[in-house]
């Protein structure tokens, strides 16, 4: 007979749920030291060079990966992904792989390329982190550690290989050791300038933010690490469109919990030390923590990309920010998955022309078009068009088809600008 128990209650089951957000699938790929399997403390284990999904801290810790992990390697394995699940929440994707040597290394055929294979090209963002050796002494190069330099175009040319196999991923560098005495001896980031002109590296970032307090209990390498993680975990927690650096619901500290309760520069000095120069690091496209007067709190600067900001006269321009970036790979990424099916689909032609009739060009813009009215929908793009060229040829081989795309991106505001008078009336 029911009814006679009033109120039940049953236990839950416990681990994080799974958030479907495929726009926030993130990997983290960070030097490490393996882990083996230990089966009667409830070790999963993990080598070096293995792709593991983690989907909470509980996860990582299964493999081995806690804070005692960090403390006994010297390494900031779990803090990134610690901190990566502070701020986007348990329940998000965040693929991990270990791997040995230097960032610029980690970006190849043994590390980088096998963890893109391994997630079927879901990773949408990719943190590289990295942790020296105990006597480690870096080479500066223009106030980067010479490893942190390298990987910036290690990590743009990483960058062409998964958009050139249909897997776009906008990368975030770990930029430990920052070492500029000013800004006028940092590198500008905006203007590179390598043999044949100027890098454009417009799918990565340089992280130099720093939980000051958590790093100033760290050794003196660890002093000059950045909180990678933490900013991939606001990316993950951001839509594609949105700026991490937007203030409203943008702190990433929680004093009550001593997270980010002073927020400093990968060269060990809080904001307050570097504030002269933190405008002119913005201006050269790092990516730090700062305050602002009147609000508590700790927050982003922007989402700089380590390239010059570039338009032409057409009005084209690329993507400097990551939010640009993540809007234009996610458009890439679904208008291929609706374009796909049509290809070797047999089409209909003019009988005195032999190219397309207008109303299949139409069929066909109106199919890339559902993308862009779909990420319009949802606020993540202003407007898109596809455009086919009538005059493709779909008889005499090569049968291609050519089509091309272009969308306007939302806007943000950097900074408000006013003036204030005293007037007798309004």
């Amino acid at each position: 007979m029911s009814g006679l128990k009033g109120v039940i209650i049953t236990r839950g089951s416990l681990g994080a749920k799974v958030v479907a957000n495929e726009d926030a699938i993130s990997a983290l790929l960070v030097n490490g030291v393996a882990v083996a399997a230990d089966s009667a403390n409830g070790i999963i284990g993990i080598a070096l060079g293995e792709t593991v999904k983690l989907n909470s801290v509980k996860d990582a810790k299964s493999y081995g990966i806690d804070q005692n992990y960090d403390t006994t390697n010297n390494v900031r394995v779990f803090r990134h992904i610690s901190e990566f699940f502070r701020k986007s929440s348990e329940g998000y994707t965040l693929y991990l792989m270990l791997y040995s040597g230097t960032p610029e290394d980690a970006l190849g055929d043994t590390y980088a390329k096998k963890m893109i294979a391994h997630s079927n090209g879901s990773i949408r963002m990719l943190a590289l982190a990295y942790n020296p050796p105990v006597n480690y002494t870096p080479v500066m190069i223009n106030g980067l550690e010479e490893n942190v330099y390298n990987a910036i175009s290690a990590a743009q040319e990483f960058y062409d290989w998964t958009f050139s196999s249909f897997r776009p991923c906008q990368i975030i560098i770990e930029g430990r050791g920052f070492g500029a005495v000013n800004a006028t001896a940092a590198l500008d980031l905006r203007n590179i300038v390598i043999t044949g002109g100027v890098l454009s590296a417009y799918k990565v970032s340089m992280c130099i933010a720093q939980d000051y307090t958590y790093a100033d209990n760290l050794d003196a390498i660890g002093k000059k690490f950045a909180d990678v993680g933490t900013m991939l975990g606001c990316l993950a927690a951001k839509g594609v469109n949105l700026n991490i650096a937007e203030v409203e619901g943008g702190d990433i500290s929680n004093p009550q919990k001593g997270y980010w309760t002073k927020a400093g520069l990968s060269n060990h000095q809080t904001i307050e030390d570097f504030e002269e120069e933190l405008d002119s690091l913005d201006d050269k496209g790092y990516v730090f923590a700062i305050k602002y007067t009147g609000r508590t709190g700790v927050y982003w600067n922007n989402d700089h990309t380590c390239t010059p900001i570039i338009q032409d006269e057409d009005g084209f321009f690329n993507e400097y920010t990551i939010s640009y970036g993540r809007a234009h790979d996610k458009a890439v990424r679904n208008l291929r998955t609706v374009l796909l099916p049509k290809v070797k689909s047999t089409q209909p032609v003019d009988r005195t022309t032999g190219k397309l009739p207008s109303a299949i060009v139409t069929s066909f813009e109106k199919l890339g078009d559902t993308v862009f009215n779909k990420m319009e929908g949802a606020g993540e793009i202003s407007t898109g068009k596809t455009y086919i060229d009538a005059n493709s040829n779909l008889t005499i081989i090569p049968r291609i088809l050519n089509v091309s795309f272009v969308f306007v991106p939302t806007g943000q505001i950097d900074e408000i600008r006013g003036t204030i008078k005293i007037k007798t009336s309004i």
